[in-house]
This record gives structure tokens, C-alpha cells and sequence, in this order.
């Protein structure tokens, strides 16, 4: 049997299940309803990140743990009952209709699969809160006004945290290349340094009173600055590490009676859904930047690759692509000018240049393809001219351009770009 067969499943008994009994634990009085809920989370990333055929197991294990903890805290088992089988429906079917709408790409770098991901967390969790919440008015339970919504709340938020965390860290592999280079290491940890910081001092009353001499909280809003900051060079990973930090100093904190969202005359209660309001907003945040930055880091990839491609298929075919300025008169180059031609592309910058080293009966008709006047966009077609060409040992070679210019909304010429061929064969090759 392979290590991660049982490996999986045991850590996700012992981290589902400490937090289960945690959260039991900060349930409540009025409708014993648990108000910090990130089991929910854990669970959720869970069926999100496995395949059907494995999602008893994980339903199986949660509802096993669930029960236990709700039962060994004096909970009338219908109502353990209750909870655990609206946390387990909730969950899977935002995981199912998850994963039909993203398809097989499960992952939540991609706005996309973000957005579904969101959208199906809050509909869900409201919708689990208003069923469970007639069902225990049909199972004679008293509950406070705010039942439905206090358990949609701890669920909701627990899936924002949780969730994201199972679905980065889940598949993680070590990797020699890749993933942030050590600059970004380095200011992603002054990043995560600061969250810290800055956390500790707004939700923890000591450190505030060591360092402003009293408990006013000043900086209960910086630490979402450095969530996204460090959302933004972390990405996905560090995203989620910076949330969970941040949730367990808000949260430990707040169960102890400190933090701005604690008053003498308000219950714990009420200070525990505020505090959870608070990482569920830090959460979106986080998670939309590294979605966003995820995005953009994978366009760059893709531009570099095929600029790779793009200038393998030029040297290969030993051609060179050219892009005017019919404006400026500078010309842009793509490929190995200096292997081809013998001479640099700045040696090359600007039209003058290149039809100084075009012979002289060549050079009226590659101006006019250069040019194009003013003709309209209907009369210009792509064309060839075949010209000699004096490269850098002196001597003429034939080549071929062709090209076509590229006209704005107006039928002005803005650009005019095609390729360079040298038909004959450069032997000697001054390089710099």
C-alpha cells in the first residue's frame, strides 16, 4: 500500500477533526449553533480537489467527526444530527456544481473558476442556513433570529479560508525551478512579516498597549493592506498562508475578549460573527489579487514561449521580421539580424539606414512598399519586392521583402510590418 493512500485521509482526520472540536467548543448558548466553522473549508477543498470516487471517504470521516465532537459537547444528538447532515450537503453540492461548471481544471488561480468558487459559496451557505434553520423549528429546537444567518456565516467564511488552502497546498510538490524567484521571496516575507505585525497589534491587547500605551486598535485595517501585497508576489500558497494567519490571530484573540470587535456590554457571540465578517473580507481580497496576478504571470508565460517559437521558426528559415514606422521612420527587427545580415539591428534602427545599404536601382520601389502613401485599405494587398542588398562584408546579396501594411480605423497607414529573406548565403559574418 502506498504511503499516500492512508496519509491523505489520516492528516485530513486529524486537521478536520481538531477543528470541529475547537469550533464545538466557541458554539452559541442561545442556539447552540457554532459560529467559528473552518472544518466546512477543509472538507469542501477536499471534494473540490478529488475525483467522485472518493468523496464518500471524505464524507465519511467528516460526518464521523462532526457528530463525535457535537455529541461529546452535550449537543441533543437530532440536532448533531442535523448540523452534520446540512454541513455535509452544503459542501458537496457546491463542490458538484463547482466542478461542473470549471470542468477538470480545479484550481481557483483563474478568475473564472474564482468567481463560480465565490458565488456558489454564498448562495449555497445561505440557502444551507435557511433549510437547517426551518429544520429546527420543525424539530422543536428554540433558536435565536439570527440562527440562519449565524450558521451561514461560520460555514461561509470557513469555506473562503478553508478551501483555498486544501485546494493550493493539497498537490503540493517540492520544485527545484520555479514559483517565485528570490526576490520576490524575500519581499513576499517582509510582506508576510508586516500582516503579522500589524495583526498582532490590532487584535491583541497587550501588544496594542505596549505599543501605544492603550487598546484603541489604530490598525485594525492594515493587515488587508498586506494580504494583498502579499497576494500579489506569493501568489496562491502565500495568499493562503497570510489568510490563515490572519483568521487565527483575529480569531484566537477575539474568543480571549480583545480586539476592536469586543465590547463590555456585547456578547462574545456577536464579536465572533463581526471578527469572522472581517476574514471573510480579507479573503476576497487576497484571493481576487492572486487570481488576477496568477492570470497575468501565466499571459507572460505564454508571450514568452512563443516569442521562443516565433524567433526558432525565423532562424530556422532564415528570415528576419520587420515592423515600420511610417511616421518616425524607425524600424523595428525580430530574429538574428547580426547572424544573418552581418550587422546589428541599430546599425539598422531607421529606414535611411537600411536604403543606404540597398542598391540604388532597388531602392524606388521598397520606398514605395515602405510608404504606401495614402491608398485605402481596399487597394492595399501584401507585396514582394526582390532587391540587392549590401551586407557587412561589403558585398551585394539578393533578398526578398514582403509585407503589408496595417491600417487604423480610419484607413491610415499606422504600421507597416512583413519578413526579410537573404537568398543568397553570407559567409563571412562580422559579429561584435
Amino acid at each position: 500500500m502506498k504511503a499516500s493512500s492512508w496519509l491523505q485521509p489520516l492528516l485530513f482526520a486529524i486537521i478536520y477533526g481538531l477543528l470541529a472540536f475547537f469550533s464545538i467548543d466557541a458554539q452559541d448558548s442561545a442556539n447552540l449553533s457554532t459560529l467559528i466553522w473552518p472544518s466546512a473549508g477543509i472538507l469542501l477543498g477536499a471534494l473540490m480537489l478529488s475525483p467522485a470516487r472518493q468523496w464518500p471517504m471524505w464524507m465519511l470521516i467528516a460526518g464521523v467527526l462532526h457528530t463525535t465532537a457535537s455529541l461529546t459537547n452535550s449537543r441533543p444528538p437530532s440536532m448533531a444530527l442535523l448540523f452534520t447532515t446540512a454541513d455535509l450537503a452544503t459542501m458537496a453540492a457546491i463542490a458538484a456544481l463547482w466542478r461542473y461548471r470549471v470542468g477538470e481544471a480545479c484550481t481557483l488561480t483563474q478568475p473564472r473558476s474564482l468567481f463560480w468558487f465565490i458565488g456558489l459559496v454564498l448562495v449555497g451557505c445561505i440557502a444551507g442556513g435557511l433549510v437547517t434553520d426551518e429544520a429546527l423549528e420543525w424539530l422543536h429546537h428554540p433558536t435565536a433570529h439570527y440562527g440562519w444567518s449565524t450558521w451561514a456565516i461560520s460555514v461561509g467564511i470557513g469555506c473562503l479560508t478553508g478551501a483555498p488552502l486544501v485546494m493550493a497546498w493539497g498537490n503540493f510538490r517540492v520544485r527545484l525551478i520555479g514559483g517565485p524567484n528570490r526576490q520576490n521571496l524575500l519581499i513576499g516575507l517582509l510582506w508576510f512579516t508586516a500582516l503579522l505585525v500589524t495583526a498582532e497589534i490590532a487584535f491583541d491587547g497587550p501588544t496594542s498597549t505596549w505599543v501605544f500605551g492603550d487598546t484603541n486598535y489604530e490598525l485594525t485595517y492594515l493587515p488587508l493592506l498586506f494580504v494583498v501585497l502579499v497576494a500579489m508576489v506569493w501568489e496562491e500558497r502565500g495568499t493562503t498562508l497570510a489568510l490563515v494567519t490572519l483568521a487565527l490571530v483575529a480569531g484566537v484573540n477575539t474568543l480571549q475578549g480583545e480586539g476592536p470587535f469586543v465590547f463590555e456590554a456585547q456578547q462574545r457571540s456577536l464579536a465572533l460573527i463581526e471578527v469572522q465578517g472581517y476574514v471573510g473580507a480579507a479573503a476576497l481580497m487576497g484571493l481576487t489579487m492572486s487570481a488576477i496576478n496568477a492570470s497575468r504571470q501565466q499571459a507572460l508565460q505564454l508571450a514568452a514561449a512563443w516569442k521562443v517559437r516565433f524567433e526558432g521558426a525565423l532562424l530556422s528559415s532564415r528570415h528576419l521580421m520587420y515592423e515600420f514606422d511610417p511616421h518616425s521612420g524607425k524600424i523595428s527587427w525580430g530574429g538574428e539580424v547580426q547572424a544573418l545580415l552581418g550587422l546589428s539591428a541599430a546599425s539598422l534602427a531607421t529606414l535611411d539606414d537600411f536604403l543606404a545599404r540597398v542598391h540604388p536601382d532597388d531602392r524606388q520601389p521598397f520606398i514605395d512598399h515602405a510608404q504606401f502613401n495614402d491608398k485605402g485599405s481596399d487597394e492595399i494587398l501584401t507585396q514582394s519586392y526582390r532587391f540587392r542588398f549590401r551586407c557587412a562584408d561589403g558585398e551585394y546579396r539578393d533578398a526578398v521583402v514582403t509585407g503589408a501594411p496595417i491600417v487604423d480605423f480610419d484607413g491610415e497607414v499606422y504600421r507597416v510590418d512583413g519578413l526579410l529573406h537573404l537568398e543568397s548565403e553570407l559567409t563571412m559574418v562580422q559579429r561584435v
